[in-house]
């Protein structure tokens, strides 16, 4: 049995799902089969970076300057053949790209290059809420083209798998849903600190924290979390707001939300989710499209309830009533309402919360992720006969 070379490819490895996925991938990859290269282009954006953790782990991040997530036509081309360069060169098996940019690009340059194997990730959609429809159509065209010259697109959920053949991209045979995981050791200490975290954060044991977590981009639908926060502040005089993460979008949050004063706090970038997660009585997904939201596991995980609007794959993650609770998208008042329900009955927040990390654990942890993936190469080894 000899080793196989992968490439994972991506455009940048700042803060987000789609990059720590990628990462642990890479980092807990079964090295006496898989030789495993983790290729990317510079990390820039308010997002913040994963790159230390990346150093830290012993990953050496093989760079491609010109592949940048914006569309930059030149820089495109540019990153396009030195991808398609660096694929001959260190003649990959595989090459497995995650997101849309770096799904493109790369896959492109690992079918120019001759990769026996072509495996994507999507981590989610563009088809609603990022661009206008005439540019969708743009990235969906693109999404067709490349999906014929992929082996296997992974999805993260199987309405993430619905999504993208409702484009007609790629073939109902092409897709695998797999989850993408979490780490949920920190989430069990982060419990067990969890009176200390909130006193950290100012809270005492009679205050109510809702809490929300995620990049500050108008897809992500913060300003409808904001808003919510309004209307239970009027009728919960208890409840405190507290939002993790940074983006364009901060300065407008930030003046929606002046009229909270300091009953909402913004925690911008923090490395310690887990114990955010395990100080919230309620967490909030108020996404406008999301792939699977996997702030849910890691607020399943912390035990801690969650209202979520029900948008791409979200809906097969929190089961309605059981493991959280499902609103619909742009409805604050939906949100507030779900949220002061859970507030007036504490032993209901903690069924769902102990419902939630009963289903998270331990079918999303991050062993199981990665022993999917690479069961899925293992057979697309044997169908190409690689080993012949």
């Amino acid at each position: 049995m000899r080793t196989i070379r992968v490439a994972h490819v991506i455009t940048r490895l700042c803060k987000g799902g789609a990059q720590e996925n990628t990462f642990q991938t890479v980092r807990l990859a079964n090295r006496d089969r898989f030789k495993v290269d983790l290729i990317s282009g510079p990390t820039r954006g308010r997002e913040g970076s994963i790159e230390d953790a990346v150093r830290e782990a012993g990953i050496e991040v093989v760079r491609v300057p010109a592949l940048v997530r914006a569309p930059a036509p030149v820089r495109d081309l540019s990153a396009l053949y030195g991808l398609t360069r660096l694929f001959k060169e260190r003649r990959y098996d595989i090459v497995h790209t995650h997101t849309s940019k770096a799904g493109f690009l790369g896959r492109l340059a690992a079918y120019r290059a001759g990769v026996s194997i072509i495996v994507h990730t999507p981590h989610g959609n563009i088809f609603h809420g990022y661009f206008p429809k005439c540019v969708t159509r743009v990235f969906v065209w693109m999404e067709r083209h490349a999906a014929r010259r992929t082996d296997r697109i992974i999805e993260l959920t199987p309405a993430g798998i619905d999504e993208h053949l409702a484009e007609w991209i790629g073939r109902p045979e092409q897709f695998v849903a797999v989850f993408s995981g979490i780490d949920l050791a920190p989430f069990d200490r982060a419990v067990e600190r969890r009176d200390a975290t909130r006193r950290r954060l100012g809270f005492g044991p009679e205050t109510f924290v809702v809490g929300a977590a995620g990049r500050l981009a108008p897809i992500k639908g913060f300003t409808h979390f904001v808003a919510a926060a309004h209307r239970l502040a009027e009728a919960a005089p208890e409840a405190r707001f507290i939002l993790a993460g940074q983006g364009s979008g901060m300065h407008e949050l930030r003046r929606q939300a002046a009229g909270l004063g300091e009953r909402f706090q913004f925690l911008g970038l923090r490395d310690d989710m887990a114990d955010l997660m395990a100080a919230m009585d309620v967490f909030v997904l108020p996404s406008l499209n999301e792939g699977m939201g996997r702030v849910l596991l890691e607020a399943g995980a912390a035990g801690t309830p969650a209202v979520a609007t029900a948008v791409g794959g979200v809906p097969d993650i929190i089961e309605h009533a059981r493991t959280g609770m499902l609103v619909p998208p742009r409805d604050p008042q939906a949100i507030a309402e779900a949220v002061s329900a859970l507030r007036r009955d504490p032993e209901r927040r903690r069924a769902l919360g102990r419902a939630a990390r009963e289903r998270i654990d331990p079918a999303y942890g991050l062993e199981p992720m990665v022993a999917r993936i690479e069961a899925l190469y293992e057979e697309l080894i044997e169908a190409k006969g690689l080993e012949a």
